[in-house]
């Protein structure tokens, strides 16, 4: 177990499901299905600022790499 910014405890078993783009946000594209094994971004040390330049697109080219249920907790999937 890790501790995010916002002092969630987050499992070191949480992988990446899914990619989204920031440059698709807002419209009805859907993301885009992770098939390797890759670590969701809530658990990287830096992940305040990444969700910040994400969803103020700072970055274009910037990509969240999250599992399901942090994807919904942050609104990006019902």
């Amino acid at each position: 177990m890790i501790k995010s910014g916002t002092t969630e405890t987050v499992s070191l078993q949480c992988r990446a499901e899914f990619i989204f783009d920031t440059r698709t946000r807002g419209n009805a594209s859907r993301p885009i299905k992770v098939l390797s094994d890759c670590m969701c971004d809530f658990r990287r040390p830096d992940w305040d600022n990444r969700w910040n330049d994400w969803s103020s697109r700072l970055d274009p080219y910037l990509n969240l790499f999250l599992c399901a249920a942090h994807a919904r907790k942050l609104g990006l999937m019902k």
